[in-house]
């Protein structure tokens, strides 16, 4: 759509004038449609440069409230065209970004689940075993500084590690390395035991951790895992937290 159509204003060939490559695929539609990940890369990509990602991250603050000024602008005058009335205060509504919501039911239901059939959880940061009494959900990356609800970025922690000692900030690289076997160990069985779960978590992690092409090797998700961590260290400057005392 537009975005085929947007170059740099210089004289560089067509192919290589374009701001986002594009890739096109001919795809079918199946009889029983599903959204899933091999069938919507199967449309082909689209790739946004990395300097332009990175610039649309740390000024998203100015750029969103600009887009969506513009994209009200653009729908009043195709209203108008049409002959059609629209009320603009709910034109704007429609445009208002709702916030994330902070759910992690779901996750401690499974970790609930797992206690009740007798297997061993385990807190991430420290190792020890975990009981109800003691159990909580632990945003890897913590949610002040990106909320991020995906199954991969929730953790099994120990209440009182998770509560008064990471608490909002990140796990530092050497913390994020010593806790990888017990990260990957849940991740295979709180999540990819599951066939509904392990579905959700690889399509998570593939949509939202770079350098990803599949999640079936958690191997691979908690690389990409640890890059997610450096990109977040060195772009939003968030508070480290060195493992627990």
């Amino acid at each position: 759509m537009p975005a085929a159509h947007l170059t740099y204003g210089d004289n560089r060939s067509n192919d290589d004038n374009r701001i986002f490559p594009i890739e096109r695929s001919a795809t079918r539609m199946p009889s029983v449609l599903r959204l899933h990940g091999d069938y919507l890369w199967s449309f082909g990509k689209l790739s946004v440069p990395m300097h332009l990602w990175r610039a649309m991250q740390r000024y998203a603050v100015w750029i969103e409230p600009a887009l969506i000024e513009e994209w009200v602008r653009l729908s009043l005058r195709y209203v108008e065209r049409q002959n059609r009335s629209i009320d603009e205060g709910s034109l704007r509504t429609t445009m208002e970004w709702r916030e994330p919501t902070r759910e992690v039911d779901h996750v401690r239901r499974r970790a609930g689940d797992m206690l009740d059939a007798k297997q061993k959880l385990h807190c991430v940061w420290t190792g020890k075993a975990l009981y109800r009494h003691s159990l909580d959900i632990d945003h890897c990356f913590p949610w002040s500084a990106w909320p991020c609800g995906d199954l991969w970025n929730l953790m099994p922690s120990s209440r009182s590690v998770n509560q008064h000692q990471k608490r909002d900030l990140l796990p530092n690289e050497e913390t994020l390395r010593k806790a990888k076997d017990r990260v990957v160990d849940w991740w295979g069985a709180g999540y990819c035991a599951k066939l509904d779960l392990g579905e959700r978590f690889r399509l998570e992690a593939t949509a939202r951790l770079p350098a990803i092409g599949s999640a079936s090797d958690l191997e691979d998700v908690f690389v990409a895992l640890g890059l997610q961590r450096l990109r977040l260290s060195n772009d939003q400057q968030i508070p480290e937290w060195g493992g627990p005392g």
